[in-house]
């Protein structure tokens, strides 16, 4: 951020915090007015002026965390003032909080819900005020940010005058990349075409290149996913000029330069709570989970012991960062298949054996990974954890599926080609990575659990 822009930013924090102790203070007015209407007076005005640092702090913290002073460069005012809403709705819970719990302030209800509205106005204006002064400041070309456009044909000439178009926007064409062994020509429209896209790495590090956005329609999507797995680890926005990419659209965020739609695929972001709260779903789902089908397990081991066979099956597969762990599972293949043979497609694979083919059509050979999820090994959703051979195979990209905890279950298991093994599948692991929930998993281990009763896809 250009010193100008923090210089701005840090004046609209303060005059925020101006103008919400107005606001707080004249809500007070306007209610000491009221004294005689209503004919109950209003606390002492030095409670109120005394209490101020109370009520601004978390008000400014508030509008910080919703974006209110992070300047934009591709929203409206409409955008703005929606942030500005939100921000003061939730100020005003945060108020009526303190009010609540800490009774010794004795705030008038008429005084927080007033200067909940006069925050709200008085910080609108400023706001629309300060957006119009940070893209003024970005029109005089001082906060430029250097980006890239990969592509040369229509799309990256149109992207190209839209942003020359809209200054206020404050990005400068550092060049274009190109998708071709040999550079077909050495600028377009006075911009320079600065190499190929196998080049990203090098060209972006050289030009301080900050953004990058792709203009180019036949970019394969397997490409276009290796870009932004790129640009995340140079700490690079990754725009794309089309919102096609349904590979990792879902979330993320829609920009618009004039009427020109840019899809926005930056690092996925999670909330903070959501790994500690995540491993307590876990723990708790597999502690119960064994609780309940413990009786089953127990039966389906002595079958399988009465059948000659080592009930359980050991393997090693990777976890979370590339880590291997020994993986349980029931015994459904021949005791002289190689543990590490492909798994089988299809229900008529020769290797497995009669019970063990009951076994995986029921899903009840996953049942033992419970305690893997237990030592913290596995998660209840999450990609499957493939086997150390294939995992080696994996081009650079592909390995981002191992950041998160392999599960018992995921999206492919309840929507994938079944008859695909688990790494032709990757689109379903990306899109769960990128938008995991505890929503999201308890949504899948519903979907999960009504895939196995009909026995939809297991084998």
């Amino acid at each position: 951020m250009g010193s100008g822009l923090g210089r701005l930013r840090a004046l609209h924090i303060g005059t925020d915090a101006v103008l919400v102790s107005l606001g707080w203070l004249a809500a007070y007015w306007v209610r000491f007015a009221l004294n005689e209407p209503l004919g109950k007076p209003i606390n002492p005005f030095d409670w109120y002026v005394r209490a101020l640092p109370v009520v601004v702090v978390p008000w400014i913290v508030v509008g910080w965390l919703f974006g209110i002073y992070h300047g934009p460069r591709m929203k409206t005012g409409i955008d703005e003032l929606q942030k500005v809403v939100r921000g003061a709705a939730l100020g005003l819970l945060v108020l009526g909080s303190i009010s609540f719990f800490f009774r010794e302030f004795h705030f008038g209800r008429t005084v927080v819900a007033l200067s909940a509205v006069f925050s709200l106005g008085l910080q609108g204006m400023s706001r629309l005020a300060f957006l119009q002064l940070e893209r003024r400041a970005r029109r005089r070309g001082g906060c430029d940010v250097p980006v890239l456009i990969i592509g040369t044909g229509v799309s990256a000439i149109r992207l190209l005058q839209k942003l020359q178009d809209h200054p206020e926007t404050g990005y400068r064409v550092a060049g274009f990349l190109v998708d071709a062994e040999d550079l077909p020509e050495k600028d377009v429209a006075g911009h320079p075409v600065l190499g190929r896209v196998d080049d990203l790495r090098t060209i972006a590090s050289a030009n301080n290149v900050e953004e990058v956005f792709v203009a180019l329609p036949s970019l394969d999507h397997t490409r276009m996913l290796s870009l932004v797995l790129e640009c995340e680890d140079l700490g690079i926005t990754f725009r794309v000029v089309t919102n096609l990419f349904e590979v990792l659209t879902a979330g993320t965020q829609i920009d618009l330069v004039d009427d020109l739609p840019l899809v926005r695929l930056g690092r996925e972001r999670v909330h903070a709570l959501y790994a500690p709260l995540k491993r307590v779903f876990d723990f708790a789902g597999a502690l119960m989970a064994l609780l309940v089908v413990s009786p089953l397990m127990g039966w389906v081991a002595l079958r399988l012991r009465s059948q000659g066979l080592s009930p359980f099956f050991v393997q090693e597969r990777v976890g979370q960062d590339g880590r291997t762990f020994p993986m349980v599972k029931f015994r459904t293949l021949s005791p002289d298949v190689d543990p590490y043979a492909v798994a089988p497609r299809n229900r008529q694979d020769a290797r497995i054996t009669p019970y063990g083919r009951w076994l995986r059509a029921t899903s009840i050979d996953e049942l033992p990974q419970l305690w893997n999820v237990l030592k913290g090994e596995m998660s209840l959703v999450g990609p499957r954890p493939e086997m150390p051979f294939i995992v080696q195979q994996y081009d650079e990209w592909q390995r981002r599926r191992l950041t998160v905890k392999p599960g018992i279950t995921g999206l492919w298991q309840i929507l994938g080609r079944k008859d695909l093994p688990m790494h032709e599948n990757l689109q379903y692991d990306f899109y769960y990575i990128r938008n995991r929930s505890l929503a999201l998993d308890a949504s899948i281990l519903l979907r999960t659990v009504g895939a196995v009763l009909s026995r939809r896809g297991a084998f």
